[in-house]
């Protein structure tokens, strides 16, 4: 293979080093690549094209220069940087600035006692790679070894790893679930009237009276509920929930007397919601003040504490029920009816003590308001039937019904509904002012006697 040579990029001379310049002519010199041809910088060690090594020049070269008489020849190193002679130099002369040199002797002149100076050797050029910084060719990175193929508990640790996290992630959602049904109304209030309820079968009240709302507590204090509670043992079974409606849950629970006996009884317990918690509305100290103020004859101060009472626990039938009475004696037929259609649809859905007979009560006092205050005999219709539809109705409370819903058929122009119940009135009144009445309205709706 043809080695590698330095030419000139303009007049085509070979030079013998890596020169720059081309000392014939001064054009820039290129190292000529002996296998592709191809022209690289002076100061390449291989082909930009081929990387073929530009180390080793040709052996065609030009015969070096004539050199002085006078010079012994001196080694130039090949790596020497070469420049072209100034034409001092070339004439013989020193470079500017030195001294002359002494005129040789003549010919045949005895030398002098001192010796001629040596020349001085050209001094040493830097390396070529440290004045030109070549660029090697990239050498290509090791390639690793392939790593070898999993084996046994290896092949499954992905598996593994992607089953843990599912089965953190699981658990993780498994615990936010719990956490949340835990905190539902459903799941907290029977927990809290469990702890309720064997709070007052332990007869431990502070604990109980502790799980009233503010304003219970504000109405009664804890001796006052003490008082009122029976302190003979009885056990409690079978709780659960009747009624769900948003802040409030009632439920239902049966309880049994320790004496000889006794029977199992139903009774519930309310629980509410006030702020975050749920608490007991518990009125029953006030309602007993409110009855007694009732039987002493005091409706105003009955009045107050009744509606303290629906404060407390607005869904308490009986005190609406004080309520719709005291509203209907002291003559405000709107607030009688609002409080009495009140007490009567809580009692659909919340025990309490209103017995048959408070209810029956109720409706007659609407059923009068309607009549005579409110004028709205339609819907006094509907509470006299109300009336009559309850069981256990004596002969005199049927008779005064059917009377009164008569009249109020006539009112309404049906003298076909009037005269059924007045027939059916005379087979059940026994007093002569009824007896009275009913032939009037015989006389007023045009049928003979009988």
């Amino acid at each position: 293979m043809a080695a590698a040579q330095i030419l000139c990029t303009k007049c085509g001379a070979a030079a013998a080093a890596p020169a720059p310049a081309c000392a014939k002519c001064g054009g820039p010199n290129a190292r000529v690549c002996g296998a592709c041809g191809t022209q690289n910088s002076v100061a390449k060690n291989f082909c930009d094209k081929c990387g073929q090594s530009l180390a080793s020049l040709g052996t065609i070269a030009p015969p070096p220069a004539a050199r002085p008489l006078d010079v012994p020849p001196a080694d130039i190193p090949s790596t020497a940087v070469f420049r072209l002679p100034t034409p001092g130099e070339a004439l013989g002369l020193p470079p500017a600035g030195s001294a002359l040199p002494p005129a040789a002797p003549p010919p045949g002149a005895a030398p002098t006692g001192a010796r001629p100076p040596a020349a001085p050797k050209a001094a040493a050029a830097p390396p070529l790679d440290d004045l030109w910084n070549p660029e090697k060719p990239p050498t290509a990175a090791p390639t690793p070894p392939a790593p070898p193929p999993p084996t046994g508990l290896a092949k499954l640790k992905p598996v593994l790893n992607v089953a843990a996290a599912l089965l953190g992630i699981a658990l993780a959602g498994f615990g936010i679930w719990r956490w949340q049904v835990s905190q539902r109304p459903d799941v907290v209030v029977p927990r809290l009237a469990a702890q309720y309820l064997e709070a007052l079968r332990t007869q431990d009240y502070a604990r109980a009276y502790g799980m009233f709302s503010a304003q219970a507590r504000a109405s009664c204090t804890l001796d006052e509920f003490r008082a009122i509670r029976d302190t003979t043992a009885w056990t409690w079974s079978d709780l659960r929930i009747v009624h769900e409606e948003p802040g409030a849950i009632l439920l239902e629970y049966e309880y049994t007397l320790q004496t000889p006996g006794a029977a199992p009884r139903t009774d519930h317990v309310l629980f509410t919601q006030e702020g975050d918690n749920w608490t007991r509305p518990y009125n029953w100290v006030l309602m007993r003040k409110v009855e007694e103020a009732f039987e002493r004859g005091d409706a105003d101060r009955g009045l107050l504490l009744a509606q303290s009472a629906a404060t407390i626990n607005p869904r308490d039938p009986m005190a609406w029920g004080y309520l719709c009475e005291a509203a209907y004696y002291r003559k405000s037929p709107a607030d009688a009816e609002v409080r009495c259609v009140r007490a009567l649809d809580l009692a659909q859905i919340y025990p309490s003590n209103l017995t048959l007979k408070s209810v029956y009560h109720l409706h007659a006092i609407l059923a009068d308001t309607y009549n005579h205050a409110l004028n709205q005999p339609k819907k006094a219709l509907d509470e006299f039937s109300e009336m009559l539809a309850f069981p256990n109705i004596s002969p005199e409370d049927q008779c005064q019904i059917l009377l009164a819903r008569a009249q109020t058929y006539r009112q309404l122009s049906r003298p076909g509904e009037a005269l059924n119940d007045i027939n059916r009135g005379a087979q059940l009144c026994t007093n002569p002012q009824d007896l009275s009445f009913i032939q009037n309205m015989r006389d007023a709706l045009r049928v003979p006697a009988q």
